[in-house]
């Protein structure tokens, strides 16, 4: 008689898991745990749903070859939020679902596209923004704000207007003595060796320079000679002594466009913090507090100066990203570094390492009390989603691997988004979105001890590029292929849809209707079609239009998907051994479902309802419980795997799965 043993699944509070746990029936996760979560989201309570679909916002025109477009938040309050779109030399600001502006360079000024971002550009591009103004960083441009205005009628975009910016002295010092004529206004000084003036140009276009001596400091003007300069003071000079050999410095503007701009930019505690030019990649400078665009030092280094700070290490550590909760943050090639020293000032503005990893150039996210960011993958090192969690017992900031168990989900990732909880979904999801075109999403409830994390792919065939999250919705840029053409898409992911690329169509006459128009998007592709909740299979559209079998009163078209939710193999433990390498039988599985209308377990149907009790008419009959289904067969042995419970469905078939139970006998 053949033995019996059950093999429960506790749920799916761990996600998909990676192949390489396949032998781990030992760990804790391997039984809350799934090999296949695709189209699904985690719950907050542990189980998983199918993920909705994505509707419909707007298409993205860009020119032939230039095809990079990002997606970034815009939130002047709580209550209003926009989503920005960059394209090339373009810039779209839609507020809901609906385009509110569209800021692109004036063809009657000549030169003024160059205020704007090309499509190879948009990749280093990086932004901070707080009520009605975004500041926007490039290495290559100074920096810019866009600036919401009439109350979000119009926006516009222009250089940031910087008063006092910083200096640096990139040469090797000074090697004469200088001597000023007097301590303020315009005023003359010499060197006793002509090479500390030989690189001061005054060309136009050239950066500015700047003396500092005497504790003082001057704008150089004008050339008199070879060894004297003139300026105007800007900070008055203690006198006119002499000021020895590396007592004084001949400095230029530590930003421009020889030496390269700032590639990040944060506002924190009253200042506007710039981080990571070309030739100074490992700086990061602070502005004067309550005056964002002031960066003005002085000898005497007041509280509310600006502040400026180099990250000195045993590797390069080029700043990359700034990020600031509680402490400040900043993430370079060479770790991640910290500073928790509040308010900020001159004193003890300075960063500590708290973790090795080299951070990619990715924005970091905050979701359930940590701070998620990419670790730059290079040097054969995987790129993988790490937290930053704080170690009570060493005071640091510790990385820990969020993508440790599901490792093959995360593969070159180009973006990285969080969305917390809404009044619809109590789940905590993290976004990272592959170069491969899927999505990896974690649920997670650090309270809970729930971490799990599941795949999105797009209908169709259809490529993720960029994701946002705006007022707690999340916004994705999906490349498709429509018609034999490649379109860019902005999509928003709403659970009442059950379609990709879901466009609500429009009614040719009064309700119910059989004849839908506004189908443009879909011209001469074929579509599936769900009117009033009922699938309603495919059709082509012609001419932006379709027609329904019979009259509905609503009709959504777009492009349907497919979910699937399977177990581990089931690998039970014996008396006398395991199920591994044996054959065996699986007998029956049992699905507890939150709420669906049918789905498939290991191929064979299963629905709510008796087909002689639903209309052909009507929407599917609905069932929460459990379904069990038996089975004949066997798995195992020396060539085959062990068995496992796979339930499927297509994208017209929700359903949230809580458990699978499963009986095998050997």
């Amino acid at each position: 008689m053949a033995r019996r043993t059950p093999s429960q699944q506790f749920g799916f509070a761990n996600g998909m898991l990676d192949e390489a746990l396949l032998a781990r029936t030992d760990v804790k996760a391997y039984y809350a745990g799934a090999r296949d979560l695709t189209n699904m989201l985690g719950l907050a309570q542990g189980g998983v749903e199918t993920r909705g679909g994505f509707r419909h916002v707007a298409e993205i025109a860009t020119p032939p070859g230039e095809t990079a477009i990002r997606l970034a938040r815009f939130a002047f309050s709580f209550e209003t939020t926009y989503l920005i779109v960059f394209s090339h030399r373009k810039i779209e600001v839609f507020a809901g679902d609906a385009l509110a502006a569209t800021v692109e360079p004036d063809p009657g000024t000549p030169g003024d596209e160059d205020r704007f971002y090309t499509a190879d550009e948009l990749t280093a591009l990086n932004w901070t923004q707080s009520l009605d103004t975004m500041i926007l960083v490039h290495p290559d441009h100074a920096p810019k704000r866009l600036m919401r205005q009439g109350g979000g009628a119009s926006w516009v975009l222009e250089d940031l207007p910087l008063t006092e910016t910083p200096s640096f002295d990139f040469g090797a010092g000074t090697k004469g003595k200088a001597t000023p004529s007097a301590a303020t206004g315009n005023i003359a000084i010499s060197t006793t060796d002509s090479s500390d003036f030989d690189h001061v140009s005054f060309d136009p276009g050239d950066p500015a320079y700047w003396i500092r001596i005497n504790d003082g400091l001057v704008k150089l003007t004008s050339r008199t000679d070879a060894d004297t300069l003139r300026g105007d003071v800007i900070q008055k000079l203690d006198g006119t002594a002499q000021a020895e050999t590396g007592h004084w410095s001949v400095e230029e503007d530590a930003w421009s466009d020889g030496r390269g701009w700032p590639r990040a930019a944060h506002l924190f505690q009253g200042r506007l913090y710039f981080a990571g030019t070309a030739s100074r990649p490992q700086t990061i400078w602070g502005s004067r507090a309550g005056r964002f665009f002031s960066f003005e030092t002085t000898a005497d280094a007041f509280e509310d100066e600006a502040v400026e700070v180099t990250l000195d290490n045993d590797q390069v550590a080029a700043v990359d990203q700034l990020f600031a909760g509680n402490d400040f943050f900043a993430f370079t090639s060479g770790g991640v570094f910290a500073n928790a020293e509040t308010p900020v000032t001159p004193a003890n503005f300075f960063l500590r390492r708290h973790s090795e990893l080299p951070a990619a150039a990715l924005r970091p996210v905050e979701i359930d009390g940590a701070l998620a960011f990419i670790r730059r993958g290079e040097a054969g090192a995987r790129p993988s989603c790490n937290e930053l969690v704080f170690d009570d017992v060493r005071q640091i900031f510790v990385a820990q691997d969020l993508g440790l168990l599901a490792g093959g989900l995360i593969d070159d990732p180009v973006a990285i988004a969080a969305r917390l909880g809404t009044s619809t979904d109590a789940a905590n999801h993290l976004l990272v979105v592959n170069a491969g075109g899927d999505m990896a999403v974690l649920n997670t409830r650090r309270a809970q001890k729930i971490a799990g994390w599941t795949r999105i792919a797009a209908a169709g065939g259809g490529e993720i590029r960029d994701a946002a999250t705006v007022g707690g919705e999340l916004y994705c840029l999906i490349e498709r292929q429509i018609g034999g053409t490649t379109r860019r898409l902005v999509e928003r992911l709403d659970a009442a849809c059950c379609l990709d690329s879901a466009v609500t169509a429009t009614i040719g006459g009064n309700p119910p209707a059989v004849n839908w128009t506004g189908l443009d998007l879909f011209e001469g592709e074929t579509v599936r079609l769900v009117g009033d909740g009922i699938d309603m299979g495919e059709a082509t559209v012609a001419g932006g239009a379709v027609q329904t079998p019979f009259p509905v009163s609503t009709l959504e078209a777009g492009l349907v998907y497919d979910w699937a939710v399977e177990t581990m193999p089931i690998e039970a433990e014996l008396t006398d051994g395991t199920l591994v390498g044996n054959r065996h039988r699986l007998i029956r599985a049992t699905v507890r479902a939150g709420r669906a209308t049918r789905f498939a377990v290991n191929g064979r149907e299963v629905k709510g309802g008796r087909l002689e009790s639903e209309g052909f008419d009507q929407p599917p009959t609905s069932f929460a419980g459990l379904k069990t289904v038996r089975f004949l067969g066997w798995s195992g042995g020396r060539e085959g795997g062990g068995a496992t419970v796979r339930v499927t469905g297509r994208s017209t078939e929700p359903a949230s799965i809580l458990s699978i139970t499963a009986e095998v006998a050997q």
